[in-house]
């Protein structure tokens, strides 16, 4: 059994690679035991709603199968790329991508046209006024990085609308008559109500894009004013993104477990709900400590 079967997982989410940056152990069992949604998860993804509501126009369709959340999705994907031609930024853009065989798949919180190219954008909420320490912003630099490079990747055409349909067996798949249904009342054009038109219609826009920027930005809100905190912006480099997909790989390859925080970060123990319970690695030094 590979990883991601162990996990219950058919794609990685860059957002798993991200949290391998926090605690490998802790992104883990929040598959294998499962993770308890909090009260601060709960806010910030009410406030990124929020924050799309914003810029982009909410679409009234409701899947009521895998294949009408499929069309769902790169359909507003392909609304949401025309909204960044028209009003210089958009949000909520789902990427598509594959790395070392394996199907990797995120949502970019906000593209935005600067002098420069478009930029990628990820927000962040805190509850807090803490500071910015490097373990506490490293997973979202992780992110942020992957984002940049599978928007790249669907621009220069190197991950297709091919490689999506033959990935997730898109041929295989048939919409609801009742979501065929909505898609005639948004008066949607009979030849897009394929899973694989509207596929071919989003990776075209995508190679349309245009230049992207070589910097990418970290935008911190307060979770309850939605005020900024902070704005990071960070150049991307090739070389980083290699050295974040070699050491992620060697775990969902298999070539080693999955690890805890190192000793000096142990601190993040006091935040998780499997401290004590499911993982003890630094339980004796915390209960003396």
């Amino acid at each position: 059994m590979n990883v991601l079967e162990r996990l219950h997982k058919t794609s990685i989410r860059a957002t798993d690679i991200a949290s391998q940056y926090w605690c490998e152990l802790k992104m883990e069992l929040g598959y294998t035991v499962g993770e308890r949604v909090t009260a601060e998860m709960r806010k910030g993804r009410s406030m990124h709603e929020e924050l799309e509501n914003e810029v982009n126009e909410p679409l009234p369709l409701e899947p009521k199968s895998y294949a009408d959340y499929l069309y769902k999705m790169l359909y507003t994907n392909g609304l949401a790329l025309d909204a960044l031609h028209k009003n210089k930024r958009t949000r909520e853009v789902q990427v598509y991508g594959s790395v070392n065989g394996y199907r990797l798949v995120g949502k970019i919180d906000e593209l935005v046209v600067h002098e420069d190219g478009v930029m990628v954008s990820e927000d962040k909420t805190k509850s807090e006024r803490s500071a910015f320490s490097e373990p506490q912003t490293r997973p979202h630099r992780v992110q942020v990085m992957l984002y940049r490079k599978m928007l790249q990747d669907l621009r220069d055409g190197l991950y297709t609308s091919a490689n999506f349909c033959r990935s997730y067996g898109v041929d295989r798949l048939a919409l609801t008559p009742e979501f065929t249904r909505q898609l005639d009342a948004l008066g949607v054009a009979k030849d897009t109500r394929s899973i694989r038109s509207v596929s071919d219609i989003f990776f075209e826009k995508c190679t349309k894009i245009g230049k992207l920027s070589d910097t990418v930005q970290l935008h911190y809100i307060d979770q309850f004013t939605g005020k900024t905190l902070k704005v990071m912006r960070l150049a991307y480099t090739e070389k980083e993104f290699d050295d974040i997909i070699t050491f992620s790989m060697k775990y969902w390859n298999g070539e080693r477990n999955a690890t805890a925080v190192p000793f000096e970060e142990k601190w993040k123990c006091d935040y998780c709900i499997f401290f004590g319970k499911q993982c003890k690695v630094w339980w004796p030094q915390k209960k003396l400590g």
